[in-house]
């Protein structure tokens, strides 16, 4: 199959995003230091299973934001001969791997949680872990809902990933909160474990979302809203004579994202109609995206069997009239390119309208 490939047309990230991401996890890391401290000094006063799980969830976060902050700094080198498509896949490697960690933690808080039961335990100074736990999950909650919010803004799956994990932190908070609140009114001291059990459990939930959702970040996973997107750009903002949008592909690599299509053109066009033509749709695909990235075009030549779709005026080798454009379907467009010679699976005639 002949083609002409318009190749990325798009910057890289910008080396002051870069930084703003390092200063966001640096800041994650500082945080999360100083609440575990806080969390690991109520265990130390009051002797509870759910206080000790509620610190051991927070080790996971000191842990998870050091190995983000790492990835942050490796994500920000520029694409090399050795990377081509950058460095950005480290970012979703940093979300599996915190989601891991989340996960472990839940199995030993279920543990401890679980021992406690069996064993029993003995509680001193409630009121002094309620009020450093309280104090602790409020500083969990501002810090999660800052990383998720500069995650988002940044294009950043790790700062998200990590704002996430710091969020799920704070319901093991409210848990341990009432699990204290409940032994504090009623003298039953079997509820503090339980509460731990119940906060491990929710961590359990929340380690294996993460690391299904960084998965399939790893794995290139198909984006339906980005699809969707494309599709409508292309048939709302059509390039005359580029037609059937087909074999459309998104890649995510951090914050970057590659986009790979190809499309239908005239075949009495020239090399340089084709890359006029495709350089403007790529222009338009890249505002669409609405973040950095490049565009990767493809031109497959009509062989004169697309004319019924073709609104190109006065085509010197039409066989038949134009009637429409097919619109764009976001479940049709996707998927892999046809193997070398392969030929596109036919599609039902747009017939002339009466």
């Amino acid at each position: 199959m002949n083609e002409l490939e318009h190749g990325p047309s798009h910057p890289a990230a910008s080396p002051g995003d870069a930084r703003a991401r390092v200063r966001v996890g640096m800041v994650s890391v500082v945080a999360g230091v100083a609440i575990f401290a806080a969390k690991l000094g109520a265990w130390w006063v009051t002797g509870s299973a759910a206080v000790l799980s509620d610190a051991l969830e927070s080790i996971v976060n000191v842990v998870a934001a050091s190995f983000a902050l790492f990835a942050l700094r490796f994500a920000a080198d520029p694409a090399d001969e050795e990377h081509p498509y950058g460095h950005g896949k480290i970012e979703h490697m940093s979300a599996a791997f915190e989601g891991g960690l989340v996960t472990f933690a839940a199995a030993a808080i279920l543990f401890q949680g679980v021992r406690a039961l069996i064993v029993g335990v003995e509680l001193q100074q409630l009121d002094v872990g309620l009020w450093v736990t309280g104090a602790a999950g409020l500083a969990n909650l501002a810090l999660g809902a800052f990383l998720v919010s500069r995650g988002k803004a940044l294009g950043s799956p790790a700062i998200i990933a990590d704002g996430r994990h710091v969020l799920s932190d704070v319901w093991t908070t409210v848990g341990v909160l009432i699990g204290l609140l409940l032994v504090r009114l009623t003298g039953i001291l079997w509820l503090d474990p339980v509460a731990a059990v119940l906060v491990g459990l929710l961590l359990a939930r929340t380690g294996l979302k993460l690391v299904r959702e960084a998965a399939g970040g790893l794995l290139d996973e198909t984006d339906p809203e980005l699809i969707g997107r494309l599709c409508r750009t292309f048939d709302e903002e059509p390039v005359p004579g580029i037609i059937v949008l087909h074999h459309l592909r998104v890649l995510h690599h951090g914050d970057i994202v590659h986009v790979d299509a190809h499309a239908y053109a005239p075949e009495h066009w020239t090399v340089k109609q084709a890359h006029v033509a495709l350089g403007q749709l790529e222009d338009r695909f890249l505002a669409a995206l609405d973040a950095d990235g490049d565009v990767a075009l493809h031109f497959d030549p009509c062989k004169q069997a697309r004319c019924p779709e073709c609104d190109l005026p006065e085509c010197p080798v039409r066989r038949a009239p134009f009637v429409q454009r097919r619109a764009s379907e976001p479940h049709r467009v996707g998927g892999p390119p046809p193997a070398i010679g392969g030929e596109e699976p036919p599609e039902a005639p747009l017939e002339p309208v009466g």
